[in-house]
């Protein structure tokens, strides 16, 4: 089995996200409230980031993934824009998610999201 250890060149510019030979899209938007980096977020009727949205009293939960739009790449406060990656396949193993959500409530959702260029 062998390595490749060769020097890599990682960005994290508004527009796209580079790791290795991948590029992977993101966007910048604004957020409705604080958000946690890692969180899968969704675009709310004035077109801001807000946190998927977990109801019910006992299990099982609905967890609402409609319009499902990407994961945040870093903390971010109410009013401020946030970095979105528009692919979960990198960064499921990271997701933060809200109470009583478990990963496979938004796994349909995230692979749905694979955005990738070359």
């Amino acid at each position: 089995m062998s390595m490749d250890l060769a020097k890599k060149t990682f960005s994290t510019q508004p527009d796209y996200l580079i790791a290795g030979n991948a590029e992977i899209v993101t966007a910048v938007k604004g957020a409705s409230a604080a958000l946690k980096r890692g969180a899968p977020v969704v675009l709310n009727s004035d077109g801001k980031l807000a946190a998927i949205s977990v109801s019910g009293s006992s299990a099982p939960y609905t967890v609402t993934t409609t319009g499902l739009y990407g994961i945040l790449a870093e903390d971010v406060a109410s009013g401020e824009d946030g970095i979105v990656y528009l692919s979960g396949e990198f960064f499921a193993d990271a997701l933060v998610l809200p109470a009583n959500a478990t990963a496979a409530d938004v796994e349909v959702p995230l692979r749905n999201l694979g955005i990738y260029l070359k």
